[in-house]
């Protein structure tokens, strides 16, 4: 099951109003060090009490993204527009505290880096952006196209270049080609 991990959330409804988005599209919540009792958020979480309940909490970013597939971080004006990237059933998403977002440090633990477009004001609220990311990622349908390609590829790159690739999440074409030009 896909992963939303919050760090150091602040504001305990926002955290309330998640673990019902969580309910919604299917994921499991995380919590890094949340700045108030887990049960204030009880009242935002409307028939999502089981969420809050089975949270995760961990004293680490690392910690708790250290056992999934794929992470995909957020930050305004950061990385690519969230509508560009490609849905897979094991993307996870990490979502920052409501007055700073990420860390350069917990947005490197990501695999991808993605911001939401937006017109004139570029911070969204907490449960806000945590309902666009969920919705956006909940359409994968089984594995990304790609994941067999870019596994075989895997073992024709460093893994520097393996851990680029995996963060751009190019389509199945993309690997194509780049396997066809690698096996020439």
């Amino acid at each position: 099951m896909k992963k939303i991990v919050l760090v150091e959330p602040e504001i305990a409804e926002n955290t309330g109003f998640i673990a019902r988005l969580c309910m919604n599209f299917g994921f499991d919540l995380r919590i890094v060090n949340p700045e108030f009792n887990l049960k204030e958020a009880r009242k935002t979480a409307s028939g999502a009490q089981e969420r809050l309940r089975d949270a995760r909490i961990f004293d680490e970013p690392e910690d708790a993204v250290s056992d999934l597939p794929f992470v995909v971080g957020t930050k305004p004006g950061r990385g690519i527009e969230m509508k560009e990237m490609e849905p897979r059933e094991d993307t996870s998403v990490m979502i920052g505290r409501e007055s700073s977002g990420l860390s350069n440090r917990e947005l490197d633990l990501c695999d991808a880096v993605v911001h939401i477009d937006t017109v004139d004001y570029s911070s969204i609220n907490q449960s806000h952006a945590s309902a666009i990311l969920m919705h956006h990622f909940s359409g994968g349908d089984g594995e990304s196209p790609a994941a067999d390609q870019l596994k075989h590829l895997q073992q024709k790159v460093s893994e520097t270049e393996y851990r680029l690739l995996k963060r751009a999440n190019p389509s199945s074409d993309e690997l194509n080609r780049l396997l066809g030009e690698i096996n020439d």
